[in-house]
């Protein structure tokens, strides 16, 4: 599975090819691993503290705030 990460200052943009496990739901990182709808993602590289940012899940869009690698995810009205 290929997840694809862009990580600007306290900001990310997380593309990942899983489908949605709930309009709203809680996910964490730590390290490389991402904790995601009851399944863990190891990356190529550690993803860095952020606070705000996007999930991209099988093209359907979740707005993202996080403290201290937990996250949660609502489904954005587009």
């Amino acid at each position: 599975m290929i997840v694809k990460v862009v990580q600007v200052r306290d900001v990310a943009i997380i593309e990942v090819d899983l489908k949605p496990c709930a309009d709203v739901f809680i996910f964490k990182f730590h390290g490389r691993q991402l904790e995601l709808c009851g399944k863990t993602l190891v990356l190529s590289e550690e993803l860095g503290d952020f606070k705000k940012g996007l999930l991209i899940m099988s093209k359907t869009p979740f707005f993202v705030e996080c403290e201290a690698g937990s996250c949660v995810a609502a489904k954005a009205q587009v």
